[in-house]
């Protein structure tokens, strides 16, 4: 039941890979400075939850096309800003909307950034399914004179973390909002203060995109998140694209399912529902002077 004050549910299902993990990494933060940030209960918004319970339409789902994405920066929300599906193309898409109460849009860049040094920073992000974590360009992290932004745009950060039952080893490459046709001169006035771009790897493979932009609102600011897996599969970066010869084989249904689009939305907002309760006070301990690294 709905804490009627608030408005949250508690989250109470957790794969046993997923509540043995919760356990090691309970050992691994003790005596951190993070330690007390370390928290066993995760919630969710009363009103998500019935985008859990079963697929949003597709023909409501984002296109990657300049034109579509920069309906992002156009005033109101979108038809549907929380569920998943499965495209007809075999895309699994996620749209995602997480409030970050009390939270400012400079806190989630210094925290795409921050929670790479550590493996310790990652875990508390979502206690039950962050492994571990690296940047490619570690130096970035304490390079004197950089934005935030600047720190993992052009970076790489590669992470270890279950999705659902299953552990995923990832990488996600940080790209510049203007190489999906963003407007970044749109920004100030649709409210966003803060973008996270990224192109999906795992196993050597390009294998999605990722779009997160941080909307200015009374009393903090809200996420909105998108998630095209599978769209594109590419050898490398920026290779070959083998994904028409996998759906000619019939290999990509096996690939990516709408059990892919499903999972991925859950973790998404459990994740980023319990790094809005933590944002505000990690910043305010971590992350006021670190415009310059000095924290890293």
């Amino acid at each position: 039941m709905a804490d009627q004050k608030t408005g949250m549910v508690p989250v109470t299902y957790f794969p046993t890979s997923n509540q043995r993990l919760f356990a090691a990494n309970a050992q691994r933060i003790r005596n951190t400075p993070y330690a007390r940030y370390f928290e066993g209960e995760l919630f969710l918004r009363s009103d998500v939850l019935p985008a859990l319970r079963a697929p949003m339409d597709h023909r409501d789902a984002l296109g990657t096309t300049p034109d579509e994405l920069s309906t992002l920066l156009d005033g109101g929300d979108h038809a549907v800003e929380n569920g998943y599906c499965l495209l007809p193309d075999g895309t699994a898409y996620v749209a995602s909307r997480t409030f970050f109460p009390g939270a400012t849009s400079d806190m989630l860049a210094w925290w795409f950034w921050w929670f790479t040094g550590e493996d310790e920073r990652y875990i508390l992000w979502h206690p039950y399914t962050r492994v571990g974590v690296g940047m490619k360009d570690r130096d970035a992290l304490t390079r004197p004179g950089l934005t935030h932004e600047q720190r993992y745009i052009g970076n790489t950060a590669w992470t270890v973390e279950y999705v659902g039952a299953s552990r995923v080893k990832a990488g996600t490459h940080f790209v510049k909002p203007a190489d999906w046709g963003l407007d970044g001169t749109r920004f100030a006035e649709a409210g966003i203060g803060a973008s996270v771009l990224g192109e999906l790897m795992t196993n050597g493979l390009r294998v999605g995109r990722m779009l997160r932009l941080a909307r200015e609102i009374e009393g903090g600011f809200e996420l909105r998140t998108r998630f095209w897996i599978g769209d594109r599969v590419l050898l490398g970066r920026n290779g070959l694209d083998i994904g028409p010869a996998l759906r000619a084989l019939g290999l990509k249904k096996s690939l990516v399912t709408d059990m892919t689009a499903y999972e991925q939305f859950a973790n998404d907002q459990a994740g980023m529902t319990h790094l809005a309760r933590l944002l505000p006070s990690l910043y305010r301990e971590f992350g006021q002077d670190n415009q310059e690294g000095d924290g890293a």
